[in-house]
């Protein structure tokens, strides 16, 4: 028999309330430590940073037995430039030391590197030809980049002045780091950054996602590591972009700038994120145009593709002269109507290049039908619309991979002039896929339905819409398109 006194009271409101809590304060602890918005920096006193050798024309030899590694059979550092072969991994994670990227020293001296320098490399003491013998000789410095020989490197002061980028580089001394603590894997985070106080010094980050395009991400994360310390550069795949813009709060409000290796969807992916962490002064994005489209990059001159040799040092040199400007941040608010009685939540995105409603979308999405005709506001004029099967309204004067739609329309006084920091967008009519052909290869001009500073569009049926590149299918919605602000971006002078 059970008796009343035996039993436990219920647990209070309170109580119940304070465990919910702690519940929440811990996941949030936890989430904190894991460190979506860390910077993650690896542990380079532990082991190197080994990528699969590239087979070129360029000879490798291991770093340990100095043997030749045939048909391209080991594993190089993309941070320091250490060679190995397969037996010798181990034995140069422990004899071989790779850059350092945290230091209690106030100076760095020169890390030289024996061997494997690349094609056409010149002594920086000499100027005469450096590796004209088969074998591991001679030696780079992974900071400076310089070459020199083996007799002239006694010759050479011992400390590093970080060459022709030292200015975009982030000496050791400046970064501090904190272990993570109860984490699983055993990755540092950037605690703090030091200004080393050298005039015009403008540290550069580079983000990117090692899965992005044809290993084109890992491509360009790999070879920045080599000219930047490692911890400016930040794969997208294990950290969001806000990660990345942590360099931005912690040096401000010294300004830093910020390279993208992606496509309009990861450019405007990190420029959003800008946006939401309020950052001051919000650093200006140069871009490596990865995969197809790239819109933006073409427009602010960093080219439609990326060049299958990457030239990091011409990259750098570029970003290093490229000139600031400003982007129109657009807002797009999106709330749906009721689908099958049920109230789909609402969106509120972000618009840089244009959006695409429609057939174009359609072809993103590789959908194959039509829908109802659609309702438009410019500026609180309604426009009446003919048969069309695509609404397109830009900010930028690229749209599809290269196609200057406002500029097809031809130089006439009832058109005027396109920018993308003006605070006006264009709106534009397509009829249908087959006429989407047509303006790829230039046999026919778009719809010219006017220029607005507030586009309003309410979407009947389900439709296709892209956003940056980014498309999805959305149900019945009124969209609301309304300027925000603008963004800093850098343009390419030697392209513009």
């Amino acid at each position: 028999m059970w008796l009343v006194g035996d039993l436990s009271p219920p647990l209070s409101v309170s109580t119940v309330l304070s465990a919910f809590v702690i519940c929440i304060i811990s996941f949030y602890v936890f989430k904190w430590l894991s460190g979506e918005g860390n910077v993650p920096i690896r542990d380079s006193t532990k082991n190197h940073s080994w990528t699969p050798i590239k087979i070129t024309s360029k000879a490798w030899y291991c770093s340990i037995c100095e043997s030749f590694l045939l048909n391209g059979i080991g594993v190089y550092c993309d941070c320091c430039g250490v060679c190995a072969d397969p037996e010798c991994v181990k034995k140069a994670n422990t004899k071989l030391q790779c850059k350092v990227v945290t230091s209690s020293s106030d100076h760095q001296p020169h890390h030289w590197v024996k061997g494997n320098l690349p094609l056409g490399a010149t002594c920086c003491l000499c100027n005469e030809d450096c590796s004209m013998e088969p074998g591991l000789i001679d030696y780079q410095c992974c900071w400076c980049q310089r070459t020199a020989h083996t007799d002239c490197l006694p010759k050479l002061p011992k400390e590093c002045d970080f060459g022709p980028f030292r200015n975009m580089i982030v000496p050791p001394w400046c970064v501090q780091v904190a272990r993570r603590k109860g984490a699983l894997n055993k990755h540092l985070l950037l605690r703090a950054v030091k200004d080393p106080g050298w005039k015009n010094w403008t540290p550069l980050v580079v983000i990117a996602n090692k899965k992005s395009g044809n290993n084109d991400g890992a491509l360009v994360l790999s070879e920045f590591r080599r000219y930047l310390n490692p911890v400016q550069v930040i794969d997208l795949s294990t950290r969001k972009p806000p990660a990345a813009l942590q360099w931005a709060i912690l040096l401000a409000p010294k300004e830093i700038k910020i390279l993208v290796g992606g496509g309009d969807g990861t450019v405007a992916w990190v420029l959003s994120s800008s946006h939401k962490l309020d950052l001051d002064p919000e650093p200006p994005i140069a871009i490596v145009p990865l995969g197809t489209g790239n819109d933006l990059s073409r427009v602010l001159g960093w080219g439609k593709e990326n060049p299958p040799e990457l030239d990091v040092g011409e990259i750098l040199q570029n970003v290093q002269n490229a000139r600031v400007t400003q982007l129109d941040r657009w807002k797009v608010e999106i709330t749906s109507s009721r689908h099958l009685g049920l109230r789909i939540p609402n969106k509120t995105l972000f618009m840089y290049n244009y959006i695409g409603i429609g057939v174009d979308a359609q072809v993103a999405l590789n959908f194959h039908k039509t829908r109802d005709s659609l309702f438009y506001v410019f500026n609180g004029n309604h426009v009446e619309l003919p048969e069309l099967e695509s609404i397109v309204i830009l900010n930028i004067p690229s749209w599809g991979a290269g196609v200057n739609l406002w500029g097809m329309l031809g130089n006439t006084s009832i058109k005027p002039s396109q920018s993308y920091h003006d605070g006006i967008l264009e709106v534009l009519g397509i009829y249908s896929s087959f006429h989407i052909a047509q303006l790829q290869v230039g046999l026919s001009t778009p719809l010219k339905l006017g220029q607005a500073r507030t586009v309003e569009v309410r979407l009947k049926a389900k439709s296709p819409i892209q956003i940056d590149g980014e498309p999805w299918e959305q149900h019945p919605a009124f969209i609301r398109v309304t300027l925000v602000n603008r963004c800093p971006v850098l343009v390419n002078q030697t392209r513009n």
